[in-house]
């Protein structure tokens, strides 16, 4: 009996290894197919339970998947970093700000276009940038007059256009040349009298230019050139411009935080910007800034230290600005090269980050040379396109598509804000989001100074004990905060938000 137990598992043993290699034979194509479709189909599963065994997963990675897939997360001071989920940029480590995908952003104050391009576009452009900085610019005028000898010596009169006089002035000097008087270097000449002429409406001047030392050879009837100069930083607006800036006090700070968006509204600490909300970021001043304390509306009321108030705005504390200083004798200077002339204004493109280029509208002085003295809309140490500006001002005009992703492209923020809001166009309620106007609209007036809000331009929104208030400006905020109970009794209803987007529900702040 065993060994017929035996013999039949050998039988069976010997039949089940035939059925399997018969099974393998056939078999082995369509389960190799259907394995690897089932591993295709399921390889997400596979994936997730694969790193769930091997390395678990960290409470901070789930911070960083997206919240959701119709939303990404940027920064607002390099705008080319982008997200799917919260964190800080890699740049400026600013952290990174919540928004909707393809959601249009709004361009900071002054900027008209913005795009960015690829290394390989950037280089076929030929597109080079240059760091501004200060020159010793000089404004210059050339003339040819005839000499004349008297017993006073040699004088040479010219007429100059009425429009060239204001920055000439009698006892300034002049560089004296002839070409019949060969070897002989510039002379030096001084004016001695301005006499203001006027024929037919048009103006002029009769500049006397007395030669000091001539050379014998310079006799009367002679041709010589007349180069009148001056410094572009006696100039105006230039000569009012801070110079020199003072020693750093003890104490004084040499950083500040500001908003991308909206650089006016500077503070001392780390906080959100007052007109979108958006986190302030850290920057440190320039050797040659300082931070000093004025009011708006009163700009000769200015400190050189915090505390201080405006007595003609009722009190309100002085708000902190960045005053910029410049060498002696020197002014910020950008390559004419750089300056796109449309016409109707004059645009600068500025290399905020690799790659991302904004086209900012600058006010320039008359040029000098090869370059044009900035009145205002650049700093100091931006990096200015230098080669290849007219190429990229074509291109946004020939493919807005570029910036079509920010409010604003080819215009300004005011107008932009005009065109997307029922508000008049010169209404600085206009620049708040619509439950933003609605409040302040239902508001009216400051709590603290009583003016209406806009009086002083966009108001500042600001939230104490849980109730939006709007000022008139940030110098009142201190005050507010100071005494919530007594400005908060003067606001009629308390301001809540009424339905519908906001900035705070959108992950802005």
């Amino acid at each position: 009996m065993p060994g017929i137990r035996e013999g039949r598992a050998r039988a069976v043993g010997s039949w089940a290894r035939s059925a399997f290699r018969l099974a393998e034979v056939r078999l082995r194509i369509p389960i190799v197919l259907m394995a690897a479709a089932v591993v295709v189909g399921r390889w997400e599963s596979i994936r997730n339970h694969w790193d769930r065994i091997t390395r678990g997963v960290a409470v901070e990675e789930l911070a960083k998947r997206p919240v959701s897939s119709d939303t990404e997360y940027f920064c607002p001071m390099d705008p080319g970093v982008v997200s799917n989920g919260p964190g800080r940029c890699g740049v400026c480590n600013m952290g990174l700000v919540r928004r909707f995908r393809g959601e249009a952003v709004m361009l900071p104050d002054g900027v008209v276009a913005r795009m960015q391009l690829s290394p390989y576009r950037i280089q076929l452009a030929g597109v080079r940038t240059s760091t501004l900085g200060h020159l010793p610019l000089e404004r210059e005028w050339r003339a040819s007059a005839v000499a004349a000898r008297s017993g006073e010596g040699v004088v040479a009169t010219v007429d100059l256009p009425a429009r060239r006089v204001p920055w000439i002035e009698e006892g300034q000097a002049v560089e004296v040349t002839s070409d019949d008087l060969p070897g002989q270097g510039p002379l030096a000449g001084r004016i001695r009298t301005i006499a203001r002429e006027s024929e037919d409406g048009r103006e002029s001047a009769r500049v006397a230019v007395t030669i000091e030392n001539p050379p014998q050879a310079l006799r009367g009837g002679m041709i010589v050139g007349l180069r009148f100069r001056i410094a572009v930083a006696q100039l105006d607006p230039f000569r009012d411009q801070p110079h020199q800036p003072p020693a750093l006090k003890p104490g004084e700070t040499n950083r500040i935080y500001l908003c991308h968006n909206h650089p006016e509204t500077i503070a001392l600490s780390p906080g959100h910007c007052p007109i979108d909300g958006n986190p302030r970021m850290s920057a440190r001043l320039d050797p040659l800034d300082r931070v000093r304390w004025w009011c708006p509306m009163h700009p000769d009321v200015q400190a050189d230290a915090p505390g201080a108030s405006c007595e003609k705005c009722g009190g309100m504390a002085l708000k902190p600005r960045v005053v910029h200083y410049a060498p002696e004798g020197q002014v910020l200077a950008v390559p004419q090269s750089a300056v796109v002339d449309t016409g109707d204004r004059k645009v600068v493109y500025v290399e905020g980050m690799p790659g991302m280029f904004d086209g900012i509208e600058v006010r320039l002085g008359p040029r000098c040379g090869e370059y044009y003295p900035v009145i205002g809309g650049l700093e100091p140490g931006q990096a200015v396109v230098v080669s290849g500006a007219f190429l990229l001002d074509a291109e946004t005009r020939l493919n807005p598509a570029l910036a079509s992703s920010y409010f604003g492209a080819g215009g300004n923020r005011r107008a932009t804000a005009a065109a997307n809001s029922e508000e008049a166009p010169d209404d600085p309620i206009a620049a708040l989001s619509p439950p933003d106007r609605l409040l302040a609209r239902r508001q009216r007036t400051c709590p603290v100074t009583g003016k209406d809000l806009g009086s002083m331009g966009t108001p500042e929104r600001v939230v104490v004990s849980g109730r939006t208030v709007f000022l008139c400006c940030s110098g009142c905020e201190a005050k507010l905060r100071r005494e919530p109970g007594k400005y908060l009794a003067k606001v009629s209803a308390p301001a809540e938000v009424p339905p519908g987007p906001h900035p705070e529900a959108r992950g802005s702040r």
